[in-house]
Parts: C-alpha cells; structure tokens; sequence
C-alpha cells in the first residue's frame, strides 16, 4: 500500500466505510463496523508538496517585489550615470525612473493579473478541474518569469509580472480546493494551511533572493527569472498526480446521471481515490460511493456557473466576509509601512535583513497554525489571531501618535518623511507590535480564511464559489495597497492604524456571529451543515439511485 513504512511518524486518519452519505440530514448506515485507523499515505503529502509550490511562487514574488522596485535595481539611483531608459526604448543595463504612480502599478500587476484570470475561473475552473488550473498557472508562471527577466523594454516588464499573476490566479484557485479534496478529514486543516506556509516559505526565499542580488548590476533579472525553475519544477510534479476524485465523481454525475454515471470517469476517480488512500478496496469503494450520493443529490447536467454560488448565502457571507476582513484590518498596510517602522527604532541600515526577519516570523507562526488548526480548531485559532493583531494595532496607534521630526521647521512647512522618528521606547515597541501582527495574521485569518472557504461550499459550486473569493480579495487586496498614501494623509499614520483596529472588533464578532467549526468534519458533513434537502424522502430516493447506477456503472 502506499507509504505506510511507519506509524510512528504520520498522522493517523480514519475511515468509516460503513458510512454513505446524502444531502440534508440523513446518513445510512449500511454496517456497523468501528472506525478503521489508517496511517495517510505519503502520496496525499506528496501531492500536497507539489500544488503548494503554486503557493510557494505567489509569496516569492511578493518577496522580492521590494528589491525589484527599488533604487539601484530597476529604478535608477540618484548618481545614475548610464543610460536610462522610457516606456519604448529598448536595451540591457539601462533603468527607470517611475512615478510614485507607475512604481504601484508595477508592484500590483502580479495582483491584477491574478484578479484577471480568477475573473475567468468563474466560469471555466470547473470545467478545467483542478489538475488542470495548475498546469496552466505553472506554464503562466514559467512564461512571466521569462519575460519579465528577459525583455529589453519597460512595458515588457510590466507585461511579465502581469502574466506571472495569471498563473497565480489559475494555481491559487485550484490549491486549496484539491488539497481539500484528496485529504483525509482529520488532516485536512493541517494540509490546506501548509499552503499558506508554502505562499510563506517563498516571501522568505524571495527575500533571501534579493538580499543575495541586491547589490548585482541588473541584479532584479535574476530575481524576476529564477521563478522559472519552480515554475518548472510545479509543471512537472503536477504530471505525476491524479485528478481529484471528487471533481471526476461529479463530472461523471454530471456528464451521465445519477442512475447511469459516465463509466471512465468513475474509474479514474476509483483510481485517484486508490492513490490517496493506499490499496483497501473496500474502504475505497465506500468512500468513493459516499462522495457519488453527495454528488447526485446535487449535481445537474450541466457544470455550476459563478452565479449559483448565490444561491448559497450562509457559506457565502462567511466565506466573502473572512477575506475581506482580512484585507480591511490592514495587513497590506502594516506590511507596507514595515520600512517606516524599521526607520523609526533606528534600524534603517538593515532594511533588506530585517524584512527577511518578518518573513521568519510569519514563517515560523504559521507553521504553528498547520500543527495545531486540527486540534484547536479554525474558530479558535481565529480569536486568537485577530486578538493578537488588534493588540498590535493600538500599540501601532499610540506609538505612531508620538512622531516627532529631528530638524527645525518653519511654522507650516512639513517635515521630511526621513526625519521622522518616534521617541524613545516607542520605536522598539512598533517593531514588537509589527512581529506580532505578522504572528496573528499568520496565525488567523492567513491561512484559515481559505481553508475555510475550501471546506464549507458544497461539492458543485466549490471551485466557483473559490473564484468569488479570490475576487473579492485580490479586489481588496489592489484597493487598499493603491489607497495607502492618501489614507495615511488624510487620517495620519496614527489615525490609519486606529481606523483598523475598530475593523478587528468587527472581525471578532462576525467571527463568533457567522463563522462555524469544522474541524474533524468530513466535506459531505459540511455541506449538509451549510445546507439543506427539500425532504428525507427525496434523500433517500437520490441515494437509492445513486447506488444503483454506479453499480451498473461499475
């Protein structure tokens, strides 16, 4: 069977093979065995490895945004004696100068690419499957790396990084809705959040990144390109994995009927389940007719369209309300003015080093996260977490309130943003209160937003209710990142950090109002929480059916 070496070091999952289940709240049992312990085989955490490289390229870029978009790298220093370049002209070791304007557009086309293609997701993710979102992003990702690295021109720049954000559009789609899919449901948390410490783990990489070219002439080129080689590495690790069974289940629903599903695709999806689950037939057979019943009891004959996700308002408002709450309570912004707050405890001739050291802080606090989402639960880790950002806020606030400018000014002039500093203490305490806002996004809303919102959909609607969510926070995400500046200025540093901390009391009681507990649930479990059946007769009818045609199927 597949990777079962060793008990001692996997986790332990079970499997109920006497459950079959269907929507509403009714579940036959058809024996009644005790649960079996199986240990997970290792092929479920090496498929895990390779969709989270997708991830591991999304924080990449971000990690080396700064150093790309940078004095001395492709923005020309201020003694710059070569040749500089403009949109149009064409050339190696020349640079640019950009408007504060174009430096933000260039540093969001990663974003705007990505809000792009999971526009297109709404209608198509379904169709393509999981598989093969990935695949494409993993060509995108290739083709944006490439480009970006090697074009002579600026708009040719900005073209690269943009289809380096399609690839993340189409891999942060698919990820956390496959990981889900194929993992056992007592690890599943722990499986779906090592995506976000994958998106992590590259922000730290891209940070070493810069670090390392930082001072090379055209050093970003290297930056830009050496995203290819994962890109590379994810297109051909995802070769190697099965489709998810659950899609091919509905797609077989889908594309015959519940009574007479398509006989290939039952097959496959019997394969892929045998692949994540190790050589037990009949634990196989009854997971895989567990998912057939959901799948009948909700599929049509034709693939959901983004707008059905609307007929589904408890995980939607859920769903929609975490990821916008976790762009609103200033994690763009925060992390934005991560330099300012270096500057202001003395630390501004570290800048790159001190970046790298927020990048092991997040690392570090989301790793606890994936350890322990399982055994406290997503609720739990959700308080926790935005208690932890709202501590950090209001020491944010009262620090950046006691600003004061190092030189003489002339009644009405403004000081220079290099001349302010906070007094004191106060600067070290807004770099404490900056790691532990870091520690309790990472710990909360960074990766239990979107493991939420890959368990609590139902099965026909997942991968676009996933493109709704990546919309609406790639929206979020562009908006508040263009709007810094002028909220800085029309409420002061001080009054921004405030404006978010009223936003966590907001996140705490729609967390403790609308967010449900998942934890140890398996997808079918969730849904029929999440949902509801017309009558138990009609449950019972659709699970008759569903049975009878997949043995005729099969």
């Amino acid at each position: 069977r597949a990777g079962s070496s060793s008990q001692a070091d996997q986790h332990e999952t079970t499997y109920r093979p006497s459950d079959y289940r269907t929507t509403g709240h009714l579940m036959a049992k058809m024996t009644s065995t005790e649960p079996i312990k199986r240990p997970v085989p290792m092929t479920v955490y090496g498929a895990v490895a390779i969709i989270a490289t997708g991830g591991l390229l999304f924080g990449y870029i971000i990690g080396i945004n700064s150093n790309v978009v940078t004095k001395g790298q492709l923005i020309c220093p201020t003694d710059w004696k070569g040749p500089v370049g403009t949109w149009t002209s064409s050339g190696y070791g020349q640079c640019w100068h950009l408007t504060d304007l174009s430096m933000g557009v260039l540093s969001s086309m990663n974003l705007i690419g990505a809000l792009v293609s999971s526009m297109f997701c709404f209608k198509y993710g379904d169709v393509l499957g999981r598989k093969r979102e990935v695949q494409i992003g993993a060509v995108l990702y290739f083709m944006g790396s490439c480009t970006a690295a090697l074009s002579p021109t600026l708009w040719g720049v900005f073209l690269g990084f943009a289809i380096y954000g399609l690839g993340i559009g189409f891999a942060m789609h698919a990820a956390p809705v496959y990981i889900a899919e194929v993992s056992p449901p007592e690890v599943r948390g722990t499986l779906v959040s090592a995506k976000e410490a994958a998106i992590v783990m590259g922000m730290v990489f891209g940070y070493g990144v810069g670090a390392i070219f930082a001072s090379t002439t055209d050093g970003w080129r290297f930056m830009a390109g050496a995203g290819a080689i994962f890109a590379f590495a994810l297109g051909a690790g995802i070769v190697l994995l099965h489709r998810s069974p659950r899609w091919l289940v509905l797609q077989a629903v889908q594309r015959g009927s519940a009574l007479q599903p398509d006989a290939a695709l039952l097959e496959e999806a019997k394969a892929a389940m045998k692949f994540f689950r190790g050589d037990y037939p009949e634990e196989v057979e009854a997971e895989l007719q567990s998912i057939l019943s959901e799948a009948a009891a909700v599929a049509q004959d034709k693939p959901a369209g983004w707008q059905e996700t609307f007929h589904y308002p408890k995980p939607l408002i859920i769903g929609w309300g975490l990821v916008t709450l976790q762009q609103v309570t200033g994690q763009p912004s925060v992390l934005y003015n991560a330099t300012n707050i270096f500057k202001s405890a003395g630390l501004s001739n570290t800048a790159t080093l001190s970046s790298f050291g927020v990048g092991i802080v997040k690392l570090l606090a989301t790793l606890v996260t994936v350890w322990r989402v399982d055994q406290f639960g997503r609720k739990q880790l959700l308080y926790w977490g935005i208690g932890m950002m709202a501590v950090a806020l209001a020491i944010l606030a009262i620090a950046f309130y006691q600003t004061q400018c190092e030189i003489p000014l002339a009644l009405g002039s403004a000081c220079p943003d290099d001349m302010v500093k906070i007094p004191g203490a106060w600067g070290w305490a807004t770099v404490l209160a900056l790691m532990l806002y870091v520690s309790g996004y990472q710990l909360g809303f960074g990766p239990i937003s979107w493991l939420m919102i890959s368990e609590i959909f139902p099965l026909r609607v997942r991968g676009a209710a996933l493109s709704t969510a990546a919309v609406v926070n790639f929206s979020f995400n562009i908006l508040m990142n263009t709007t810094q500046s002028t909220l800085t200025s029309v409420l002061s540093s001080s009054g921004t950090y405030t404006a978010y901390l009223f936003m966590t009391f907001l996140a705490l009681w729609f967390v403790h109002t609308q967010v449900i507990e998942t934890k140890g649930l398996t997808l079918e479990e969730i849904e029929r929480e999440m949902t509801s059946v017309s009558s138990k007769a009609e449950a019972a009818s659709l699970l008759k059916s569903a049975k009878e045609g997949y043995g005729a199927a099969a």
